[in-house]
C-alpha cells in the first residue's frame, strides 16, 4: 500500500511540474526529427518509421523514431500537420489546432518520464531493502526510494529531455535502461526468473534502438550484481545475454556512418575530450544548483589540458574513489560508475562536435547525484538525531524532519522546473533566454535571428545576425540570414556582399541562392537574379513561390537577353498547380507571363479567374491591380 501511494505521489509531483510545458512549440532539431520527417507519416509498411532519414536527432535511433509515428498517427487528423502555432497561408494552423496536435507528443514524453521514474524508484528500493544494505536502511527503504525518485524526476535539469521533444531519445533510452536494472534486479529474486530476464533482454534490446548510451547497461547491471548481490546468484549467461543486444547498436552505428572519436583527428578529439572535463563539472554545478539553463550551448574546445586543469583533478579524484570503491564492492562505486560510464560514450567515444554540452545528457547520470546525496543527508541527520536521549523525541524529530526536508525539496525543485517549462511556450522566449544567458553564443544569436526573420522582425534580426557575424565571420549561416533581413529593409547595398560571401562559403545553400537571387532581382540585375533563382529552383523543384519569382524575372525583364516569355509562362504555370490555381497572386504571375508571350486573350481569362478569389481574400489593393491589368489584357487581345 505505501509503495502505491508512493507511485501515485510520485506522478502527480511530476504532472504538476511539467503541466506548463504541454503548449511547447518545436524548435531546433524538432523541425527536421519530426515537423519535416517523412517516416513518421505511416506505420505500415513498419520498415518506414523503423527507417529514419539521416542527419537529423532520430538517425540510427528506430524505436524513438517509430514513436514519434505513433504520435502523429493518433493525432486529430485535420491538425496533425500542424507543427507551429502560426497559421500558414493557405493551409491549417493557428494556436488551437498547434496545441490540438502537439499535446499528445508532450505526453508521451511526460509519460516516459514518469516510467522512467517510477523505473527508478524500484531500483532505489530494492536496492536499500536487499540483504546488503537492509540492515543499514530498513524500514525506511521505501521512504527514501520516493524521496529519491521525486527529486530526480521534478529537478529543472530534466526539463531538456521531456519539453524538448525531440529529445524523446534521451529519456525514452533512459526508461529502458532503468527497465534493464529493475528487470535484473527482479531476476535476481528468483519468483519468475525466467519472465524478468526476457523482460530485461528485451528492454536492453529496446535501449540499443533508441541511442547510443544504452552500450553501458549491461556493465551496469554487472556492476549491480557485483556490488549487492551474492556471487551464487551471479548469471554469466544472463549477462552475456545482455551483452549481446549491442550488435543491434554497432549495427546501426555503421549504417549510420556516425564518426567515432578517431575520424575527428587526434587533435580535435583530444581537445575534444579534455575539453568534457568544464563540460561534466558544469553538469554537476547544474545538479546542485538548477539553474542557469540553456537551451543550446556554444562550448569552445579547451585548447590544451592546462586550460581545464582544475576541473580535469577533480574528475581524475572522483574517478579515482569511484575505482576504488568498486574494487571494494562499495555501494559510493556503483553510484560513481553510473555516473561516469553513462556520461563516457557522448564524452569520448562517440563524440557530436557540434554539440560538445548538452543538458540532456545528465538525464540518468543525475539519478546517481541525487541518490548520494539525498541517503548521505538521510544518514547524516540520523547520526545527529541519535544523539537524542529520549526515544518517542527522537523518533517524532525524525518522522518532522524526514517529511519536510523532502517536500522542501521537491516544493523547490518542481517550482523551478515548471518556470522552466514556460520558457519553451514560444521560440521567441526560448531564443532571447539563451541569449541573455550565453551573449556570445553565436548559434544561438544565428538561430534566434532567423526566427525573427521569419517573423517579419527584420531591424530586430539584424541586430541579432550582426551580432553573430562579428563573433564568427565565416559562419555562412550568419552571412547568409544578415543579407536576408538587411535585403528586407531594402538595404541591398550591404545586404548583397554578405549574401555573395555565404554563397562563396556554402555554395549549395538553396536558401542562400534563393536570398541572393531575389536581391539581384531588386537590384535589377536580373541575369544575376535568374541564375541563382534557377540553382534553388534545381534543388527546390516544387516551391511555387520561387516559380512564381522566377516567372516574374522573365516576363518582365528590361533585359532584352533574360526577357522569355514562354519560359516564363512554363513556370508560371506550374506554380498555379501547385496552389491549385486558388492563389490569386500566384494567379496574377501567370496572367502577366501569359501577357509576356503575347497570348493577351489567355491572360485576360487568368486576371478575371484571380479576381473572385482576391475578392473573397479581402485584398483590395490586389482587386484594383488585376481589374486593371485584365481590363489591359482585354484591350491588347482586342487590338485596342
Amino acid at each position: 500500500m505505501i509503495v502505491l501511494a508512493g507511485a501515485v505521489a510520485l506522478i502527480l509531483a511530476g504532472a504538476w511540474a511539467y503541466s506548463p510545458g504541454f503548449d511547447g512549440v518545436l524548435a531546433l532539431d524538432d523541425v527536421r526529427a519530426i515537423a519535416r520527417n517523412p517516416t513518421i507519416r505511416t506505420l505500415w509498411p513498419l520498415a518506414t518509421p523503423l527507417s529514419p532519414p539521416t542527419a537529423s536527432t532520430v538517425a540510427g535511433r528506430p524505436v524513438a523514431n517509430l514513436s514519434f509515428a505513433i504520435n502523429y498517427a493518433l493525432a486529430p487528423a485535420d491538425v496533425r500537420d500542424v507543427f507551429t502555432p502560426l497559421a500558414t497561408q493557405g493551409g491549417p494552423g493557428g494556436p488551437r489546432d498547434f496545441l490540438r496536435n502537439v499535446w499528445g507528443y508532450h505526453l508521451l514524453n511526460l509519460l516516459i518520464h514518469l516510467g522512467a521514474g517510477l523505473a527508478l524508484f524500484g531500483i532505489v528500493r530494492r536496492t536499500l531493502s536487499g540483504d546488503r544494505l537492509r540492515p543499514t536502511f530498513g524500514s525506511t527503504a521505501t521512504w527514501l526510494a520516493l524521496v529519491v525518485a521525486l527529486a530526480w524526476v521534478v529537478h529543472p535539469l530534466q526539463t531538456g529531455s521531456v519539453t524538448y521533444l525531440v529529445q524523446r531519445v534521451e529519456s525514452l533510452m533512459g526508461l529502458f535502461y532503468l527497465l534493464t536494472l529493475y528487470c535484473a534486479i527482479r531476476a535476481e529474486d528468483g519468483a519468475h526468473r525466467r519472465r524478468w530476464t526476457a523482460c530485461a533482454i528485451a528492454s536492453c534490446a529496446l535501449g540499443m534502438a533508441t541511442k547510443e548510451v544504452m552500450i553501458t547497461a549491461p556493465v551496469i547491471v554487472w556492476l549491480w550484481q557485483r556490488t549487492f548481490a551474492d556471487r551464487a546468484r551471479r548469471r554469466r549467461a544472463f549477462l552475456a545475454a545482455l551483452a549481446a543486444t549491442s550488435v543491434i547498436l554497432i549495427a546501426l552505428v555503421i549504417h549510420e556512418h556516425r564518426a567515432p572519436s578517431i575520424e575527428l583527428g587526434a587533435g580535435v578529439a583530444w581537445r575534444y575530450l579534455i575539453t568534457q572535463a568544464g563540460v561534466i563539472v558544469h553538469y554537476l554545478r547544474l545538479a546542485f544548483a538548477g539553474s542557469p539553463l540553456v537551451f543550446l550551448y556554444t562550448w569552445p574546445l579547451a585548447p590544451s589540458l592546462a586550460a581545464v586543469a582544475p576541473e580535469a583533478a577533480l574528475l581524475v579524484v572522483l574517478a579515482a574513489l569511484t575505482v576504488l570503491a568498486v574494487v571494494r564492492r562499495h555501494p559510493l562505486g556503483f553510484a560513481g560508475a553510473w555516473f561516469f560510464l553513462i556520461l563516457a560514450p557522448t564524452s569520448s567515444v562517440l563524440p557530436i562536435i557540434t554539440e560538445v554540452a548538452a543538458e540532456q545528457r545528465m538525464y540518468l547520470p543525475l539519478a546517481a547525484v541525487v541518490a548520494v546525496v539525498i541517503i548521505g543527508v538521510f544518514l547524516g541527520g540520523r547520526a545527529l538525531v541519535a544523539r537524542i536521549g529520549n526515544a518517542r523525541l527522537r523518533a517524532r524529530l525524525a518522522v518532522a524532519g524526514s517529511i519536510i526536508l523532502a517536500a522542501a525539496l521537491v516544493v523547490g525543485l518542481g517550482t523551478e522546473t515548471r518556470a522552466r517549462n514556460r520558457d519553451y511556450r514560444s521560440e521567441d522566449g526560448l531564443w532571447r533566454d539563451t541569449v541573455a544567458k550565453q551573449p556570445d553564443n553565436q548559434r544561438a544569436r544565428v538561430a534566434y535571428g532567423f526566427l525573427l526573420l521569419t517573423t517579419g522582425r527584420f531591424a530586430d534580426a539584424e541586430v541579432q545576425l550582426q551580432a553573430a557575424v562579428a563573433l564568427n565571420a565565416d559562419d555562412p549561416m550568419a552571412q547568409a540570414r544578415l543579407g536576408a533581413a538587411q535585403a528586407a529593409q531594402g538595404k541591398l547595398e550591404t545586404a548583397v556582399p554578405h549574401l555573395e560571401r555565404a554563397v562563396a562559403l556554402r555554395p549549395d545553400d538553396v536558401d542562400v541562392h534563393r536570398w541572393l537571387g531575389q536581391a539581384y532581382a531588386m537590384q535589377r540585375r536580373d541575369a544575376l537574379a535568374v541564375l541563382h533563382l534557377t540553382r534553388a529552383l534545381d534543388v527546390q523543384t516544387g516551391d511555387p513561390v520561387l516559380l512564381a519569382d522566377l516567372a516574374t524575372l522573365l516576363a518582365d525583364s528590361s533585359d532584352p537577353s533574360v526577357r522569355n516569355g514562354a519560359r516564363a509562362v512554363m513556370f508560371a504555370e506550374r506554380a498555379a498547380e501547385l496552389t491549385s490555381r486558388r492563389d490569386p497572386r500566384t494567379l496574377d504571375v501567370l496572367a502577366a507571363a501569359q501577357a509576356a508571350a503575347g497570348r493577351f486573350s489567355d491572360a485576360a481569362a487568368t486576371a478575371s479567374e484571380a479576381l473572385p478569389l482576391a475578392r473573397a481574400s479581402g485584398n483590395r489593393a490586389l482587386v484594383a491591380e488585376l481589374e486593371y491589368r485584365a481590363a489591359a489584357y482585354g484591350a491588347r487581345a482586342a487590338g485596342r
